[in-house]
């Protein structure tokens, strides 16, 4: 025979169960809602219908341009015989802008902090594009710093890169030693 204190238990039970089951409903669309939220902030790299562009030029062309016209050896690296490569890793975002800036590779401070500043510098690109909505999209640009007449070693060192990037044409930064003549004092 059902008493009603059992009967009471037992919507109670009930009860409980349907508020934790509410509840877990509430719990997991918020976390979908986060993961939808994180997907619009995706980088891409492939399947780009319209890649940006930078004066009106694709980046291959345009961004190098600017790279090489912008970029100075650092004189007391120049003197001391200092090369390297720099690899330069940013994202071109939404609104054309360049963040993210950083660099991938292991090299002289003084030629990373020019490489850092010649991109941190870029004037805003034009977005890409899928499907006519602008994307976010990540490159990698390295900068190789040689020396001409002067006799300096050079090592090779493997890098990792972003497995979601877009590697543009490396950029050389010729300098010229400076040769000293010695005069004998007498």
């Amino acid at each position: 025979m059902i008493t009603q204190k059992k009967l009471m238990n037992s919507f109670s039970k009930m009860n409980i169960v349907h508020v934790v089951l509410v509840a877990l409903c509430l719990f997991s669309c918020k976390s979908m809602q986060k993961s939808v939220d994180v997907d619009m902030d995706v980088i891409y790299f492939e399947n780009i219908d319209e890649y940006p562009l930078f004066n009106n030029l694709p980046a291959e062309k345009g961004f190098c341009e600017y790279v090489v016209k912008n970029t100075i050896y650092p004189p007391y690296a120049r003197e001391k015989g200092i090369t390297g490569r720099v690899f330069v890793e940013f994202i071109v975002e939404k609104n054309g802008s360049v963040k993210n800036t950083k660099v991938v590779s292991r090299t002289n401070r003084m030629l990373k902090a020019e490489a850092l500043r010649v991109v941190k510098s870029s004037p805003n690109w034009a977005p890409g594009k899928i499907d006519g909505e602008p994307v976010r999209i990540r490159y990698t640009i390295p900068f190789d710093f040689r020396l001409a007449n002067v006799n300096t070693t050079s090592f090779s060192e493997k890098v990792e890169l972003s497995e979601e990037t877009i590697l543009l044409g490396e950029i050389v930064v010729m300098g010229f030693g400076i040769t000293r003549s010695i005069v004998p004092r007498y």
